[in-house]
């Protein structure tokens, strides 16, 4: 007589990766890269904060990886397929600092074009560190901005590194994708809806927290080093700086890109009681 169905049952039952070798572990790894990520045309969600919000915000997932500790957990939460992996090939899997106990294969879906926005659309160009660029992902989405824009030249939002740093906001508010990124296409497009385009930049010509924030901006930050490509110099309706009074030459963007969200959310608090 067959045993009655039970949780315990159903657990062992899910086959368990425990080799290096299996090809669903191979086809993980490939998504640390660029290459992987088009090729499979999917990306990595790593630990818990990351994988609730891809499915509170249902996300399209084509697989959950967790240990066998966890499966109670995530089938109690979701109707996902589930695939127990051995704790040191999860170790293996991912690249963070410690086991996240859960990945999600989430599927990289078309980018988002749109740039119909009403509040403040955030402008990565040239944000090469992807941890920078899922901090600031995650401080846009945190002063409610219109969104993120990447141009060509910044790291991808949907690498592990950028998507752990934003703390599950790449989910909330997936960054917006144009065509070909270059800051020309993105210029045109802002000119097109009248959108102011603000600069950050050291030797900019009014403070961050005296300049009158117009509720609808387009505003973009560039490489920590070069600054923002010269279109957008030369494009620019202002040159925003952010006040330094140390030594300190400069500040890490992610640091400065939430100083300026907030300057400008908070200039629009106080413009409210006028």
């Amino acid at each position: 007589m067959a045993r009655p169905f039970s949780f315990e049952n159903f657990t062992t039952m899910l086959p368990t990766i425990a080799s290096r070798q299996n090809p669903l572990c191979k086809i993980v790894r490939a998504l640390h890269s660029p290459k992987g990520r088009r090729e499979h045309q999917l990306f990595l969600a790593e630990g818990d904060n990351a994988v609730v919000a891809a499915i509170e915000n249902r996300w399209p997932i084509q697989k959950l990886l967790c240990a066998e500790a966890g499966v109670r957990q995530w089938q109690k939460n979701s109707n996902l397929e589930i695939q127990i992996v051995e704790p040191a090939i999860m170790e293996y899997m991912s690249e963070a600092q410690t086991n996240p106990g859960v990945l999600a294969l989430c599927e990289l879906s078309p980018p988002k074009l749109s740039l119909d926005f009403e509040n403040l659309l955030l402008g990565l160009d040239g944000v090469g560190d992807p941890g920078n660029v899922g901090t600031l992902i995650r401080s846009a989405d945190a002063c409610g901005a219109g969104g993120v824009l990447c141009a060509a030249n910044s790291a991808d939002p949907f690498s592990p590194k950028a998507v752990r740093a934003s703390a599950g906001s790449v989910f909330h508010a997936p960054p917006i994708i144009l065509q070909n990124g270059s800051p020309r296409e993105i210029i045109a497009a802002m000119r097109e809806q009248s959108t102011p385009i603000l600069i950050a930049t050291g030797n900019g010509d009014v403070s961050c927290f005296d300049y009158q924030w117009p509720q609808k901006c387009a505003l973009i930050l560039g490489h920590e080093t070069r600054g923002v490509s010269e279109e957008f110099h030369r494009a620019a309706d202002a040159k925003i700086k952010i006040p330094i009074y140390g030594k300190t030459e400069s500040l890490n963007v992610a640091s400065a890109g939430a100083i300026l969200l907030y300057a400008w959310r908070n200039s629009l608090a106080i413009n409210l009681f006028k």
